[in-house]
């Protein structure tokens, strides 16, 4: 599997259903992706958020694209996903560890992916042993990642279900409860 930039929900159910359990590192950065992009629900609905990439290093090998800090987007990030969850159920108990990886000054957009990923992975208690493949090359097709049951959300009696969006959404609003979910949630195709 690739590492995505936090990935959706649809993502984990895959890494924690499959039986693959390497993420392999060793191919180019896809523009516009997953691999720098996810989605929150707000009280307006999906808003996607992305990582700042420096143009030059972006057209090449993903471990070699940078991030961009020109921008104040590290503060307006967290700013978004706190206006977004801060009345979660688990905020309080998962927002502080995802808030200091976010916050902190990664050189290379795959450092703050795999950061992020391993703290996802504690907050999950993930039994699976994932391990990270920086040699191998591989080419992935696009793939399409399925929907997921719904679930409660803090904007559910004002919005429709928003469905697949970042792990970061299940974990504020069903805490330790996710890994039940991610387990026995049934994909269904989009």
């Amino acid at each position: 599997m690739k590492l995505y930039c936090i990935g959706n929900i649809g993502y984990w159910i895959k890494l924690m259903t499959s039986n693959e359990s390497t993420l392999y590192l060793n191919h180019t950065f896809q523009k516009q992706s997953a691999l720098s992009q996810f989605e929150i629900a707000t009280s307006n609905g999906r808003l996607k958020l992305s990582i700042p990439t420096i143009k030059d290093t972006r057209k090449g090998k993903y471990k070699d694209v940078k991030i961009d800090y020109q921008s104040n987007w590290q503060v307006e990030h967290w700013r978004s996903i706190e206006n977004a969850y801060l009345k979660s159920p688990f905020f309080l108990h998962y927002g502080y560890k995802i808030e200091s990886v976010l916050k902190f000054k990664h050189l290379t957009l795959l450092e703050l992916n795999l950061a992020l990923f391993r703290v996802i992975e504690k907050c999950l208690r993930c039994r699976k042993e994932v391990t990270v493949n920086y040699n191998e090359v591989v080419y992935f097709q696009k793939e399409k990642l399925t929907s997921v049951e719904p679930y409660p959300q803090v904007f559910d009696t004002n919005n429709k279900f928003e469905a697949d969006l970042s792990i970061l959404d299940l974990i504020f609003n069903l805490g330790p409860e996710c890994v039940d979910y991610l387990s026995k949630t049934p994909q269904k195709s989009p």
